[in-house]
């Protein structure tokens, strides 16, 4: 079905949201300074002066303090960046573009490191960041295109509800996809022969998983509903005389089990003839009993 679709605009953040990650950033830069200050009073000789006192418990607040602010931070920006969307849907923010944005800002903090100027680790800002944003525009487009096709979907099955035609199929082939589903059912993919209004023969599949008494079989009937404006949108129905030998349903077991204990007693003779063939003739109802006499 050819329709042209509206652009769906990228991901937009709030205010909100933008307020909240140039606070994050902050915080980041922070966890830099802090985390680089720690690594240099522990490895700089000439780091700290008489004021300082750069014992071994201060050294390592600060790297223990500046790490941990900085995942804290890398949790609080993929969050944010993310937003409210479902889980199911992928994320318009990359994680590895979250993960060297960070890492950038970090950098750029440890520039600071111990009241100094660091200027060699703003080397690799630049390229972390260019990254980043080259990572957030993929992370972007897949975005769109999910939505995209979600609602491509969403549309089509709203066309096969209100002006979808329902004709009888049949099934033309089944194989194995090689999946399992609920642990031990084998996942089909199902492959049913329809004709449309106008004399068209078509194919449409379905895969989904089937329990053990219940296989299509070739030949098989089938439904399929498929809109007039586009065949190829299609809903396959697999009902239940197509599928294979179905269970006995539980008043059946029951009333076998029940013949079975009838027939026993009147084999083993607590039962006399006319006693077995009442007992029976209540058991099934009218109409029932004079088919099964001659089974039993």
């Amino acid at each position: 079905m050819a329709t042209d679709h509206p652009t769906i605009a990228g991901p937009r953040l709030s205010g909100g949201r933008i307020v909240g990650l140039v606070l994050i950033s902050v915080f980041t830069a922070l966890a830099g300074q802090l985390t680089a200050t720690g690594f240099v009073r522990a490895y700089g000789t000439d780091a700290c002066g008489p004021e300082q006192q750069c014992n071994g418990f201060g050294t390592a607040g600060y790297l223990a303090g500046g790490i941990l602010l900085w995942l804290l931070c890398l949790v609080a920006t993929a969050t944010t960046a993310h937003g409210d969307a479902p889980t199911t849907e992928p994320s318009a923010t990359s994680d590895r573009g979250v993960l060297l944005g960070c890492l950038a800002l970090g950098l750029a903090g440890a520039a600071l490191a111990n009241g100094s100027f660091h200027p060699w680790t703003l080397v690799p800002v630049l390229p972390l960041a260019l990254l980043t944003v080259v990572l957030d525009r993929h992370g972007a487009r897949r975005w769109r295109t999910f939505r995209l096709e979600a609602r491509r979907r969403a549309e089509q099955q709203g066309r096969l509800e209100q002006y979808g035609i329902t004709v009888p199929g049949r099934v033309a082939d089944l194989a194995a996809t090689g999946d399992v589903v609920a642990g031990d059912l084998p996942e089909l993919r199902v492959t049913v022969e329809f004709t449309t209004v106008d004399g068209t023969r078509r194919t449409a599949t379905v895969t989904d998983a089937f329990p053990a008494h219940g296989t299509p079989h070739r030949g098989g009937p089938a439904e399929v509903r498929y809109d007039p404006a586009d065949p190829e949108n299609t809903r396959v129905s697999l009902t239940a005389a197509d599928l294979g030998p179905a269970a006995p349903a539980p008043a059946a077991l029951e009333v076998v089990a029940a013949l079975e204990r009838l027939t026993a007693l009147h084999r083993d003779g607590a039962l006399d003839t006319a006693e077995f063939t009442a007992a029976k003739a209540r058991l099934l109802g009218p109409g029932l009993s004079a088919g099964a006499n001659g089974g039993l």
